[in-house]
């Protein structure tokens, strides 16, 4: 069942800038992943245990309906924004795209026994943001450089898990704010940072849009809301 009341993701940890969650694979009804940039170094990935209590318990360590504690990784550089998506290739391998404070979109990927592992070639540079879309294992990448022009990425599967990147003729848009379905949830206005709030969909209970914001302490906020 959906909670009424948003879950606070990570207290301890040291995060900043907006958040990217997608539904995962992993338990009966398909885990939640949400990735935040460190507030100072590397990232921090955290992931939502989507079972009920009368689901088979494989992860005991997080309880149905709780989020984990959260996994550090990509320490040595500083970053501002980073997506998380979940691959069709694997076994059910995450893609990552996360950009450094000096515009390098790097390129990395979890899999099961080495973790997350950062690929040998960056997806782009001179960047000011990004996003990126999943299909079949390519990922389609919208990039706006530091000069304000945008161009499209495109990376296949032929040599996965490395990947190249070549330019495409078009590709996903950036996410809109989600602080309007955060206030229509019932939260107040005034504790939803400005430019932090995101929506996802989910399978849950029939469909669930995920809603994740900072709030006025900066803390990583997540709301599950049926989907109409």
């Amino acid at each position: 069942m959906l909670s009424r009341q948003p879950h606070l993701v990570g207290p301890e940890r040291p995060t900043a800038g907006p958040v990217s969650l997608v539904q995962g694979v992993y338990g009966v009804r398909g885990n939640l992943e949400l990735l935040a940039c460190d507030a100072r170094d590397g990232l921090w990935v955290f992931w939502f245990n989507a079972d009920l209590d009368t689901d088979p318990l494989e992860t005991p360590d997080v309880p149905p309906g709780s989020w984990s504690a959260g996994l550090a990784f990509a320490a040595g550089h500083r970053y501002v924004d980073a997506q998380i998506l979940q691959s069709a290739l694997g076994p059910n391998h995450l893609e990552v795209l996360a950009l450094t404070e000096d515009g390098v979109l790097q390129s990395w990927f979890w899999s099961p026994g080495p973790g997350f592992q950062r690929r040998v070639t960056d997806a782009a540079t001179a960047v000011a943001r990004f996003h990126a879309t999943h299909d079949e294992g390519a990922l389609f990448v919208t990039v706006e450089r530091v000069d304000g022009a945008r161009s499209h990425l495109v990376s296949c599967t032929s040599d996965y898990p490395s990947r190249g990147w070549f330019e495409a003729v078009d590709g996903p848009g950036f996410p809109e704010d989600a602080a309007g379905a955060v206030i229509d949830a019932g939260i107040a206005s005034d504790t939803v940072q400005p430019g932090t709030a995101r929506s996802a969909s989910s399978t849950r209970d029939g469909g669930t849009t995920e809603l994740t914001w900072r709030d006025a302490s900066g803390a990583i906020r997540h709301l599950g809301v049926p989907t109409l």
